[in-house]
């Protein structure tokens, strides 16, 4: 039994069958025609062995744009596809300094189309790709589409890695993601072959989240530890590296503005008339003069929803491109998602003092 790779696709299935992922995946069905065809498409097939193919081909294309690093040997080999897990990997190569990390691409190249094409085309390929086959049209037949394109992209990440992998032997593999297909189907891959995995945090753990199981998990410090601990023992060493970016004192004068600037730095909106209610409580009880969206970097479907407010004077949204504190400083409070039971506990302090002093 392949236990890294059946590992990996425990990951992905419980992480794309979360509600919230599959509200996320409606929602890009409705901002993107050619996911809603292939959704329809692949409906149509159900029951078919076409379907399981269908899913094989959106397996395909991931193996495709796997790009080998340049280098052989290097200390750490870096995979990340998403803006923030792209932010963290920079940050430990940094660390590391020149010549001493690569990348493994994750975009279509020419290079890297062509010698996997390669590869899935040799003799010595033959028994992975029935195996990978397979496992697809199990995934299929069992999960619906999203869940089996999701885990059939993990088997071809974990597949195409593995050689590449051996092939370039790096002193390990760093990711920052815990359940992303890449990211587990390279870990996965490093596993089997007994290589090092390095995990950099670049956010607090989903309730989907599974225990860190790597050579060396990258936090942020203790309350990210604990955090980690109620997903499961943490196996391997930790180390605390901090947050990243720099850190101002906090100026309580901005919160007695008669007409702040509000933020909200939406993680991933799922509940639109909740939002709406969000924006609503800020003008109305702490009389927002503006409030600035800024969406999750890694947002794939645009902000369709935002007709469902009554009023949108005053709203902007900020430019996908700007960084997180870029935005925060035009805003004298903010809105955010907070996981850690300590730091909500003194938010929530806070935020009673505040509207009882206004209310006085």
């Amino acid at each position: 039994m392949n236990v890294p790779l059946l590992r990996a696709l425990r990951i992905v299935i419980a992480a794309d069958s979360d509600p919230v992922r599959q509200v996320l995946f409606s929602n890009l069905m409705q901002a993107r025609a050619s996911v809603r065809l292939a959704y329809r498409l692949h409906a149509r097939l159900a029951g078919t062995g076409a379907s399981a193919l269908l899913v094989s081909g959106y397996a395909l294309a991931y193996f495709v744009r796997i790009t080998p690093p340049t280098h052989h040997g290097v200390s750490v080999l870096g995979v990340a596809k998403h803006v923030n897990a792209r932010a963290q990997i920079d940050r430990v190569c940094r660390w590391l300094g020149p010549n001493e990390s690569d990348r493994l691409g994750t975009r279509l190249r020419v290079r890297g189309a062509v010698t996997g094409l390669l590869t899935l085309l040799s003799p010595a390929a033959f028994r992975d790709v029935r195996r990978s086959l397979r496992i697809v049209r199990r995934l299929d037949r069992r999960h619906g589409f999203l869940v089996a394109c999701r885990a059939g992209a993990a088997v071809a990440w974990y597949t195409r890695t593995k050689g590449v992998l051996r092939q370039y032997r790096p002193g390990a593999v760093l990711v920052s993601s815990d359940s992303n297909p890449e990211e587990v189907g390279v870990t996965a891959a490093a596993a089997s072959l007994t290589i090092p995995r390095i995990f950099v945090s670049h956010a607090y753990p989903t309730p989907f989240a599974p225990a860190l199981n790597f050579n060396l998990s990258i936090l942020e410090g203790e309350a990210a530890v604990r955090a980690r601990q109620r997903r499961g023992p943490i196996t391997g060493e930790v180390a605390l590296a901090g947050v990243e970016g720099e850190s101002l004192p906090l100026d309580v004068s901005r919160f007695e503005r008669p007409a702040p600037v509000i933020g909200i730095f939406a993680p991933k909106a799922t509940n639109w008339p909740a939002f709406a209610a969000v924006i609503d409580d800020c003008r109305a009880v702490f009389g927002a003069k503006r409030v600035v969206i800024r969406w999750h970097p890694s947002r794939l479907d645009q902000a369709r929803y935002l007709h469902l407010l009554s009023d949108r004077s005053g709203i902007e949204e900020s430019p996908m491109s700007a960084t997180l504190p870029e935005v925060a400083k035009h805003a004298d409070q903010a809105v955010a998602e907070v996981q850690d039971p300590a730091l909500k506990d003194a938010l929530k302090t806070l935020g009673e003092a505040v509207l009882s002093k206004r209310a006085r």
